[in-house]
């Protein structure tokens, strides 16, 4: 079972340690891009994650993948704080929100629909 939530695109917010994770299989189903970038749009409290070609303004670079100990974290206390606030989360919670690739637009939407909260740990 785990093995199929690991295919499951989507990331990890946690406004307390100012932190994003982005899911390998997030990666995985833009096509391994050497960029990515997030476009919130806080009308209708949607956020995705694009793919990106080059480096173009507020992108952030996909580190290699390395099965042992791949991660992709990135500090943004700015744009958390914003989410947080759109939609009244509790601050002690991380959030992990599943995806769905739409790669006509090189993008995966992440659904707030399926939201999971857990507390936050000290390792994020």
């Amino acid at each position: 079972m785990q093995e199929n939530n690991m295919m499951i695109p989507g990331i990890s917010l946690c406004q307390k340690w100012g932190k994003i994770r982005i899911f390998h299989s997030t990666i995985v189903v833009l096509g391994e891009p050497r960029y990515i970038r997030f476009l919130f749009n806080p009308d209708k409290k949607g956020l995705v994650v694009q793919a990106c070609s080059r480096k173009e303004a507020e992108c952030f670079r996909v580190p290699k993948y390395n099965p042992e100990n791949w991660e992709f974290k990135i500090s943004s206390v700015p744009m958390l704080r914003i989410i947080w606030n759109t939609c009244n989360w509790d601050k002690e919670k991380t959030y992990r929100l599943a995806g769905t690739c739409h790669m006509e637009h090189n993008l995966v939407a992440v659904s707030y629909t399926h939201l999971r909260a857990h507390e936050t740990k000290a390792n994020l």
